[in-house]
């Protein structure tokens, strides 16, 4: 923020002044309290007695009161108060009949609320909510996007959130300025106005910071464009006049197959769009685990079309999956889901981190120990191109062919911050969706990092960080067992047997996802395929 310097004074008292001196609006007087109307439309509506000036008034009367209010004329000797409520309330619980006041008779024409929300942005502790009821106001009075910017010098960005925030109810609203969420943050909850269930799981991540509230927004924001999207194609299909299932079939099940099994008289196989023309032709759209549009084609029965299954047996497994495969299957799928919610959240943090003109703290050491240390992650960035360092650094933005990523003029210190970039555009690439599975040592050195500078990893993040923790910690306890000779006791027992390490620890080297780690994200997102997960 640039600083602003105050003007000298004048030595000379009699210098005369460049422009003419303007016309003080408005007029000072003592006004009777009963005739002055506390403006409905104000966008405070918190507003009480404050102690302190209910007792000067109480002990000095109007002298008491160092700032008069503001008042607009209404009709039949009665005002408008349009700044100044906290003074008016306590002057009314002080059992005052006078108080000071300037009346702006200049602001007759119905201004009041334009008045009271320019005074409003100048302060710093109006919430969220006032601050959107106040420009749902000025909407309502007849004023555009661009005028209510341009009078409250918030940004258009800023007024469209405001328009969107004035609808949360007068609960959600109180929740938001208990919680302190600012501007964005409540216009996030305001997205899912028509979703009091996504509201409500939202407020509760609000409660575990900034990054667990941002998170959740993300995978909320997933899951209603993943639904909207299976809405839309629900309902092409349905006007294509294309047979849609329920349900999804049993692999046993005598009649329906999946086109992809079956063969037509030649043996060859038959796809999706050679068999449109069937009359069986049948199709199930679902949402996996991920939010991932599904779409199969069946037949719904196979030998009345002419169709064939292959000469030779797959080796499946029969059967359902066990009450045990199930969760941990959801486990998997659950845990992909929130890894790449945190994987955009942490890196929209860095775009902001990197914009900066000097590096953060630990720098210069992360820089040589990933150069030094962590070669390999280097390398397969290098090798694999180099889109995330332009998202991180020029987000939104595509970089110009010829253009280079290093400007010739700027500051050892912005250079600094543009190697941090590389180094940080090679861990995130190297951090994928299913990074929790096998926590990588450098992928968790890096997490580290970001925590020292402020960031807050999320629980899919800490699996990373744990998993490698307590594998180095298991490793160094099997190699304390193992120099121990048989009859020594270790340090400090007394010829105890050494405990044995237990590989079940959580997170100790993530055997929980053994069973989903050879499954591809297609096997994940298909109910057809579930029972091969674990076989």
């Amino acid at each position: 923020m640039p600083t602003i310097t105050a003007p000298e004074p004048q030595s000379n008292p009699r210098t005369k002044h460049t422009t003419a001196k303007p016309t003080l609006p408005g007029e000072y007087d003592l006004l009777p309290l009963n005739q002055i109307k506390p403006n409905p439309d104000n966008v405070r509506d918190d507003a009480q007695a404050l102690p302190g000036i209910v007792e000067n008034l109480q002990e000095d009367g109007v002298a008491g009161l160092l700032s008069p209010v503001i008042v607009t004329p209404l009709s039949n000797d009665t005002y408008l108060l349009i700044d100044g409520e906290q003074r008016y309330w306590s002057a009314v619980e002080a059992k005052q009949e006078f108080i000071p006041a300037i009346i702006r008779n200049d602001l007759a024409n119905n201004r009041e609320q334009i008045v009271s929300m320019l005074r409003q942005v100048h302060r710093k502790d109006p919430t969220a909510a006032q601050q959107a009821r106040g420009i749902q106001q000025l909407a309502l009075d007849g004023m555009d996007d661009e005028e209510i910017a341009r009078r409250t010098g918030y940004s258009p960005d800023q007024v469209k959130a405001g328009r969107s925030v004035a609808a949360l109810d007068k609960h959600t609203a109180e929740r938001t300025h208990a919680l302190g969420l600012d501007f964005a943050q409540a216009a996030a909850l305001a997205e899912f106005t028509d979703q009091p269930d996504t509201i409500g799981t939202l407020l509760e991540e609000a409660e575990d910071g900034p990054f667990a509230f941002a998170r959740a927004v993300e995978q909320a924001r997933s899951a209603r464009n993943a639904h909207q999207a299976e809405a839309t194609r629900r309902a092409e299909l349905t006007a294509a006049g294309i047979t849609l299932l329920d349900d999804n079939p049993s692999y046993n099940d005598p009649k329906i197959k999946d086109v992809s099994d079956l063969r037509d008289a030649e043996g060859q196989r038959i796809n999706a769009e050679e068999h449109a023309a069937c009359p069986g032709n049948a199709v199930l759209l679902y949402l996996a685990y991920d939010h991932k549009l599904t779409e199969r084609t069946y037949c719904t029965d196979w030998r009345a079309h002419g169709h064939n299954l292959p000469s030779y047996a797959t080796a499946t497994r029969s059967g359902p999956m066990t009450d045990q495969e199930k969760a941990e299957r959801r486990r998997v799928i659950e845990n992909n889901k929130a890894m790449e919610a945190a994987n955009k959240v942490r890196r929209e943090w860095l775009t902001n981190l990197l914009a900066a003109k000097t590096p953060p703290k630990g720098t210069a050491k992360l820089i040589a120990e990933m150069l030094a240390d962590s070669g390999y992650t280097m390398s397969t960035w290098i090798n694999g191109g180099r889109k995330m360092l332009d998202d991180l650094l020029s987000p939104g933005k595509t970089k110009r062919a010829g253009t280079s990523r290093v400007p010739a003029r700027l500051s050892d210190a912005r250079y600094s911050v543009i190697s941090l970039a590389a180094i940080a555009a090679a861990n995130e690439s190297a951090i994928t969706r299913t990074s929790w599975r096998a926590p990588d040592p450098t992928a968790a050195k890096w997490l580290q990092w970001c925590i020292t500078n402020g960031f807050q990893v999320g629980k899919v993040e800490q699996l990373i960080i744990d998993g490698v923790a307590n594998r180095t910690a298991n490793r160094r306890a099997a190699l304390t067992v193992a120099q121990t000779k048989p009859g020594e006791s270790q340090a400090g027992c007394d010829k105890t047997v050494p405990e044995q390490v237990d590989a079940r620890a959580p997170h100790a080297d993530v055997a929980t996802a053994a069973a989903a780690e050879g499954a591809d994200s297609n096997t994940e997102s298909d109910p057809h395929t579930a029972n091969n997960l674990a076989a």
